[in-house]
């Protein structure tokens, strides 16, 4: 674990191990070494070295998320929200997508805190609900990087992997509100 890890937002080696085997599958060696190249000398070694049961910084994963964004997708959020629900695709496991396929679109988005809690430490406290009008809640609380549009892009990206996985619709979702350390994201669930 980091130094300092109490007071800052981790996540799994995993994400790095998939991140560069998926890209590198969907997008060749060329693409993944210019995001690479554009990345610092520590960023760039957790592509390589991190170990999977492992935690790393958080902010190492946001540099390559802004790499990712500009380079990959050229800046478009429509096609960085494509290639970040492919990657977090890419993470889950076949014996999650078939436990996953047998649930609906509303329990896995109800479970999103119990999936963050799997790839992510931290001082971030996410709960779910479901509001009024049936929209699933995604509420993110001492989260850092709520302030970060790319990022808030790709929490609604991971969320709507999970329901991809479970049910291979892309629900519709939209940011309700956000400050520098909270988000509210909202899930239309398709009848």
């Amino acid at each position: 674990m980091a130094d300092g890890a109490e007071h800052e937002q981790l996540v799994k080696g995993l994400t790095f191990e998939t991140a560069r085997r998926h890209l590198t599958q969907q997008f060749g060696e060329r693409a993944w070494q210019s995001l690479m190249d554009d990345l610092p000398r520590r960023t760039r070694s957790l592509f390589d070295e991190a170990q999977t049961s492992e935690w790393y910084p958080e902010a190492e994963l946001r540099r390559f998320i802004h790499v990712l964004h500009a380079q990959l997708a050229e800046g478009d959020d429509e096609r960085f929200a494509e290639i970040a629900r492919a990657l977090a695709l890419a993470g889950i496991s076949r014996f999650f997508r078939m436990v996953v396929g047998l649930a609906s679109a509303r329990f896995v988005l109800l479970k999103v805190p119990v999936v963050w809690k799997r790839l992510r430490q931290g001082p971030a406290k996410l709960h779910t609900e479901i509001a009024d009008d049936a929209r699933v809640l995604v509420h993110y609380e001492n989260y850092r990087y709520c302030r970060d549009p790319i990022y808030r892009q790709l929490s609604i990206a991971n969320c709507q992997a999970l329901v991809v996985a479970a049910t291979n619709t892309v629900p519709p979702a939209a940011v309700l509100r956000h400050d520098s350390r909270s988000m509210t994201l909202a899930f239309e669930l398709l009848k």
